[in-house]
C-alpha cells in the first residue's frame, strides 16, 4: 500500500497526538465547488515526513501518506486537531486554504507555498504543481484526475495515485526551494508573501462591496449604481444562504440590467429578458430591492481605463519593472501587479500595501523616483 486511507476519527486523532506540535505538514486538497457557494471538502491528503528525503528518494513507501476522507469523518474535530497551530504547506493553495476553513471552522495558523516560493527562485506566478516536479525532481505525473468527481465514492485507482501523487514530492521540492531563497537572501520574502496570502484568503469581504464584484459595474454611476449595491449585497446574501453559486442566484448581466433599467412592475422585469424562475421566484424582492437602492447615496464609481497619458507612463514603469526583472532573475509578475502600478500612477506618492514590505526597496522606490 502506498498510502494509509483515514476515515473514521479515532485514528486522525491518535496521528494528531502522535505528531511532533512543531512538524510542518505537506498537505493538498480535492474539493468541488461548481454548483455550490461553498466548496465541499471531499479528500485531504496529507504527507507527514519529519524532513525532507534525501534527493532523488521521496516517500514511495507511503508510510507517511495520508489519504482523509472528509466525507466520512462525523465531525471535523480531529482534523481540526491535526492542523491546529501547524505549518501547513502546499502548492497554490488560496482555494484549499477556503476549503479548510469552511470545513474545520478554523484558519490554518501558517502556510507556506512553494508556487509562490518557486516565483521567487526566478518561476512565472503561476508554476503548476506538475510542471515544478518536474524541472525540480525530474519526475512527470500524470494529469488525468485533475478534474474529475472527488465526492463520488469509491474514488478510481487513478485518482487516489494522483491525490497521493499531489503530496509524495512536496517535501523534497519545499528542501530543494528552501535552499535557493536561503542563498538568495530571499527566505523572509517567502515568509512575508505566504503571511499575505494567508490574511487574504481567509478575509471575509464585506457585503457592502460586493458590487465591486459584479462584472461591469465600473461603468455605472448615479442611482444605477446605488440600485447595484442593493441588489449585489442581497444576492450574496442569497448565495451563501442557498448555497449556490452568485451567478445561480443572479448573473452578472442580469443583475446590470436590473440596475441601469429601474423596472417598476413585474411586466417591466420580464421585458428585461431575465430567467422566467427568478422573476416567478424573486420578482416582488427585486422591485423592493430596487426601490430602496434608489433611497441610498450611491458610493463613488469605479476608476475607469488609464486615460492616454497614464497609459504612457504606466508603459514606462512596467517596462523599467521588466529591467528590475531581469536583473534579479525574477519574474515581473511576482514583483509588480498591474493593479499596484495603476494605482501608483492615479494617486502619485501612494505606495500599495504589498510594494511596502520586501518590495520596497527593489521596486517601489525607483518607481516612486520615476513619478516625482
Amino acid at each position: 500500500m502506498s498510502y494509509r486511507w483515514i476515515d473514521q476519527n479515532p485514528p486522525l486523532a491518535d496521528l494528531a497526538a502522535r505528531l511532533p506540535a512543531d512538524q510542518p505538514l505537506y498537505l493538498d486538497t480535492e474539493f468541488m465547488r461548481e454548483r455550490t457557494f461553498w466548496p465541499q471538502l471531499a479528500l485531504v491528503q496529507v504527507n507527514t515526513a519529519p524532513e525532507a528525503a534525501p534527493a532523488g528518494m521521496a516517500d514511495q513507501g507511503g508510510e507517511h501518506i495520508w489519504l482523509i476522507d472528509t466525507p466520512a469523518l462525523d465531525d471535523p474535530g480531529a482534523l481540526r486537531e491535526l492542523l491546529a497551530q501547524r505549518t501547513l504547506v502546499m502548492h497554490a493553495c488560496s482555494e484549499d486554504i477556503e476549503a479548510l476553513k469552511v470545513f474545520t471552522g478554523e484558519t490554518p495558523a501558517r502556510i507556506r507555498d512553494t508556487q509562490i516560493a518557486a516565483a521567487l527562485t526566478g518561476f512565472d506566478l503561476q508554476c503548476s504543481y506538475q510542471r515544478l516536479v518536474r524541472e525540480l525532481t525530474g519526475t512527470e505525473l500524470a494529469k488525468d484526475a485533475t478534474r474529475t468527481d472527488w465526492l463520488r465514492r469509491p474514488l478510481s485507482e487513478s485518482q487516489l495515485s494522483y491525490a497521493r501523487d499531489d503530496v509524495v514530492w512536496l517535501p523534497q521540492m519545499t528542501q530543494i526551494l528552501t535552499e535557493r531563497l536561503t542563498a538568495l537572501g530571499r527566505l523572509g520574502w517567502w515568509e512575508e508573501e505566504c503571511d499575505r496570502l494567508l490574511r487574504n484568503a481567509v478575509a471575509d469581504v464585506d457585503p457592502a462591496l460586493s458590487w465591486r464584484q459584479v462584472k461591469g459595474a465600473g461603468n455605472l454611476e448615479g442611482v444605477a449604481l446605488a440600485r447595484l449595491v442593493t441588489l449585489a449585497q442581497w444576492r450574496d446574501a442569497m448565495a451563501r444562504e442557498r448555497d449556490l453559486p452568485r451567478g445561480f442566484v443572479v448573473r452578472d448581466p442580469a443583475l446590470l440590467a436590473l440596475a441601469q433599467a429601474g423596472p417598476t412592475t413585474r411586466e417591466q422585469l420580464a421585458g428585461l429578458d431575465l430567467h422566467p424562475s427568478l422573476v416567478r421566484r424573486d420578482g416582488d424582492t427585486l422591485l423592493a430591492l430596487l426601490r430602496e437602492g434608489e433611497q441610498q447615496t450611491p458610493p463613488a464609481a469605479l476608476p475607469g481605463p488609464p486615460d492616454p497619458a497614464q497609459r504612457q507612463l504606466i508603459k514606462r514603469l512596467r517596462a523599467r519593472v521588466a529591467e528590475i526583472g531581469k536583473d534579479m532573475g525574477l519574474e515581473p509578475e511576482i514583483l509588480m501587479r498591474r493593479r499596484w502600478l495603476e494605482a501608483m500612477v492615479r494617486e502619485p506618492g501612494s505606495v500599495p500595501e504589498p510594494l511596502t514590505g520586501w518590495r520596497h526597496e527593489p521596486i517601489a522606490r525607483p518607481l516612486l523616483e520615476m513619478l516625482s
